[in-house]
């Protein structure tokens, strides 16, 4: 049932004269408008990461290269 509404809907569109496409692409942008300018305000909400908050969970010092298997020896982790 919503179906031919929609393809009823859509025959109508298609059938708008130049002036009215314009008119109602306007009409559409205003309804839009309000939703665009939510979604716009909640993205300038979101604070970007701080430095300290991007370096949790990272090693202090940056990255350490593999233990080799002599350092692995040397520090007593081999048997």
């Amino acid at each position: 049932m919503a179906k031919r509404t929609l393809e009823k809907l859509a025959d109508r569109i298609i059938r708008l004269s130049p002036e009215e496409a314009q008119e109602l692409g306007l009409i559409m942008r205003a309804k839009l408008m309000p939703e665009q300018a939510k979604q716009q305000g909640l993205l300038q909400q979101q604070q970007p990461m701080s430095p300290q908050q991007a370096a949790m969970g990272q090693r202090p010092g940056g990255q350490m290269p593999m233990p080799t298997t002599r350092d692995a020896a040397v520090r007593g982790l081999l048997r």
